[in-house]
């Protein structure tokens, strides 16, 4: 007799027999009859030989009759398959019906992944899966909830992401969420997404009611935080709202300041072209030039081909490449030590090179403690006195001497810088030379002797 000709009772024997899940599930798939003979006992072995994957799998592919199936065989809810419950993958897979299920069948929905803090609150959030978040709102999640070690639900919809949050928001909202609820960085869902989120979720979350008139514990308000992430979309929501563009944070920083200080060159021609004062002063007088001069020789430094877009900029639209700021700092003395480039476009647009600080440091000097050997080229070819002294009497080529640096020397030497000049202790370049010499590591001996060299050809007494 064919196997398939055999009464039912001897095909469930011979199933029961069978000692593999394919084995069965390739004599379930003979026919319509051995399916419905045998489905249901392939089901209750999954369970009990593979742990009721098949719910997983199904929670995974959404496959809605597999998942009842293999709960009614015994499938446990709480199941546990690479480090996910059913619940957590329907969520991360997007399935709300498979969500819905899972629920009413008594998932855990703060259950907790494995090794893990997340659950299928904050794996829903994070995947911006609307349609299972709002399964576990309907089922109790309170809209509020604070993801664990992280932000509640609201800012969460509030960060960068590469999809539209927008419906999350609206979601959140209409359950409840508390718009001026705090995150761990002490900042509103407004805040956050000023900072990091879209345009339609920032204007949402403000025809929603959120607080214009927020600041951050720096004192920064919306624009701030916008201007400073580099967040024209935001920005444009905001302006729209008529906020103060020149604002003020604990330092006296204006939203005009925070663009020019991270670089972000489109935020700050839009804030420029509605009005922002391009030589506004902070508390200790830094200027929007002086902040964005900062910014570049800090991101490219070492960098040979240096992109200086928010300089120049600033200087085509008219800023003062002479503003100081409290300590007579200009530019030019933050150019010098690491942009070369920075330095020659500030020149060419006016910069004093003799400009001092408040303790007498030219660029020169600034260069000679430290800095860019081009930039004193330039300098220099820009007239830059070549022996100007300090609150301390040292001149370039003193500075200079103390950094063994024997390039800086040489140039300094040739462009007509005097040997035999005294600091305020009456030291001239060779003494401090000599104290170098002193112990000098032997990593810097070389560098020292060809300093003695430049500067030993002196009258006698004066060695």
């Amino acid at each position: 007799m064919p196997l398939l000709a055999l009464p039912n009772e001897l095909l469930l024997v011979i199933a029961e027999a069978l000692d593999s899940q394919n084995s069965i599930n390739a004599l379930a798939r003979a026919n319509r009859r051995c399916w419905s003979l045998l489905n249901s006992f392939l089901y209750a072995y999954n369970v009990q030989h593979h742990n009721g994957d098949a719910l997983h799998w199904a929670a995974k592919h959404g496959r809605l009759q597999t998942a009842r199936e293999s709960l009614r065989q015994g499938a446990h809810v709480e199941s546990i398959e690479f480090d996910l419950r059913p619940l957590s993958q329907a969520a991360r897979s997007g399935h709300a019906d498979i969500a819905a299920l899972l629920v009413a069948h008594g998932a855990d929905v703060y259950a907790k992944k494995h090794r893990s803090s997340a659950n299928a609150i904050t794996i829903a959030a994070h995947g911006n899966k609307t349609s299972v978040l709002r399964v576990l709102l309907d089922h109790g999640v309170d809209p509020n909830f604070q993801c664990p070690n992280e932000d509640r639900l609201l800012h969460v919809t509030a960060q960068r992401s590469t999809q539209s949050r927008l419906a999350m928001a609206k979601l959140l909202v209409e359950k409840g969420a508390d718009l001026e609820t705090l995150s761990h960085l002490s900042e509103t869902a407004l805040q956050t997404a000023c900072k990091d989120g879209s345009s339609e979720v920032v204007l949402y979350l403000i025809e929603s009611g959120a607080d214009l008139d927020k600041r951050s514990r720096e004192g920064r308000t919306l624009l701030h935080l916008a201007a400073y992430k580099g967040n024209a979309e935001a920005i444009g929501q905001l302006l729209a709202k008529s906020v103060d563009m020149e604002s003020r944070d604990n330092e006296g920083h204006t939203p005009f300041h925070l663009a020019c200080y991270n670089g972000q060159l489109e935020v700050a021609m839009l804030l420029l072209d509605h009005g922002a004062n391009i030589e506004a002063k902070s508390y200790k007088r830094h200027t929007p030039l002086l902040m964005a001069v900062l910014w570049e020789t800090t991101v490219y430094v070492g960098v040979d081909s240096k992109p200086i877009g928010i300089t120049s900029f600033l200087l085509e639209r008219g800023a003062n490449p002479n503003e100081p700021n409290d300590s007579g700092i200009a530019p030019l003395h933050i150019a010098v030590a690491k942009g070369d480039a920075l330095c020659k476009m500030l020149l060419q647009h006016g910069a004093d090179p003799d400009s001092r600080t408040e303790t007498g440091s030219t660029p020169l000097h600034k260069i000679a403690s430290g800095g860019s050997i081009e930039s004193a080229r330039h300098l220099l070819q820009r007239g830059a006195d070549v022996q100007p002294k300090d609150a301390d009497g040292n001149t370039p080529l003193h500075l200079a001497v103390r950094k063994y640096d024997s390039a800086l020397v040489r140039l300094l030497i040739e462009a007509g810088a005097d040997r035999l000049v005294k600091n305020n202790q009456g030291r001239l370049p060779i003494h401090l030379a000599k104290e170098n010499a002193v112990g000098t590591p032997l990593a810097k001996r070389f560098r020292t002797e060809e300093v003695m060299d430049l500067l030993e050809d002196l009258p006698q007494g004066n060695r």
